[in-house]
């Protein structure tokens, strides 16, 4: 028995140590928009705005990654600062990055095999519920984001229509400069 065991072991080889993934991730300087999204959605203190979480989501609606960052601008993206973006986006793509890579690849197609998806439509176990539903304006604003081409619209719409006390109309540019 012993020494099947060994046999199988040394049958088994290690991983090669020069083998790298390269991840291929949606478009960063397109994630504004759904950073805020997760931030409103998924980013209190209760939820993903906890440093104990895999997924985590820096934000003015919760867990700020530095409350002195000196690019912070109010309102657009709330007053969340381009630092916690930054960290958001880190965070979502090194969540589950091979399964990323093929949704991304595959030009957003089968984004429910993400977590990222699945957990909030319901499709997989969420201690948040579901909090969007296929084809709703969160859902679009996510899935057209992997896609490669952030519906800007959908994702503003998904947001409370007057985000920082200001009108719809005028909140909308949450990637300017």
């Amino acid at each position: 028995m012993i020494g099947a065991c060994l046999a199988l072991v040394a049958g088994c080889s290690s991983p090669d140590a020069s083998a790298t993934l390269t991840p291929v991730a949606p478009p960063e300087d397109q994630f504004p928009y759904v950073a805020q999204l997760m931030v409103h959605r998924c980013g209190t203190l209760d939820c993903h705005g906890s440093v104990y979480r895999n997924l985590r989501v820096y934000g003015d609606e919760g867990l700020r990654y530095s409350p002195n960052d000196p690019n912070a601008r109010p309102c657009v993206p709330a007053s969340t600062s381009g630092e916690e973006v930054a960290q958001d986006y880190q965070s979502v793509v090194g969540l589950e990055p091979e399964s990323l890579s093929t949704v991304v690849a595959n030009h957003g197609a089968n984004p429910e095999s993400l977590t990222l998806i699945a957990k909030p439509v319901g499709l997989a176990a969420h201690q948040g519920g579901t909090l969007f539903h296929e084809g709703d304006d969160a859902y679009i604003c996510m899935t057209s984001w992997l896609a490669g081409s952030t519906n800007t619209t959908a994702c503003v719409n998904a947001l409370p229509p007057t985000m920082c006390g200001l009108p719809a109309a005028n909140s909308v540019d949450a990637g300017a400069p």
